[in-house]
């Protein structure tokens, strides 16, 4: 499913009712919801779209902060449909990743001594030795 340029700037317009700018951040059309990364969601959340669409074809002719008030009031699945995609576009904006000081996801080095052994909480069961029962033969 495509969505030419009015949806996407209708798209962009709902999406600012829910992330206006504020003093340091984008809004959610600043930080391009509505071009390369609602491409970019869509291909990891294909099912979106057909809310999407229903979203933008019902909001068309509707001034945005009402129609987003309304959705949320009395249309909580196509609401929870934008309030999901909104902020998962607008958190793959490189910019908006950095003014809140996320790097990514980055390798995590694990603590030499598993925290199962603290607190003596397995004593027993080493003390205690393998226990097996040998499996049949078939």
């Amino acid at each position: 499913m495509s969505f030419n340029d009015a949806d996407r700037a209708l798209l962009a317009q709902l999406a600012d009712v829910l992330i206006p700018a504020g003093e340091t951040m984008p809004s959610a059309s600043q930080a391009g919801v509505a071009g390369l990364q609602l491409d970019q969601v869509l291909a990891a959340r294909p099912d979106f779209a057909a809310s999407l669409r229903g979203l933008l074809d019902q909001a068309r002719d509707c001034d945005p902060a009402a129609f987003v008030e309304h959705e949320r009031q009395v249309n909580s699945a196509a609401f929870g449909v934008l309030a999901e995609f909104v902020p998962s576009a607008y958190f793959l904006d490189e910019r908006v990743r950095q003014k809140i000081g996320y790097a990514g996801q980055t390798a995590q080095t694990l603590d030499e001594r598993p925290d199962y052994l603290d607190d003596d909480l397995l004593d027993s069961v080493i003390r205690r030795g393998p226990i097996y029962r040998p499996t049949p033969k078939s």
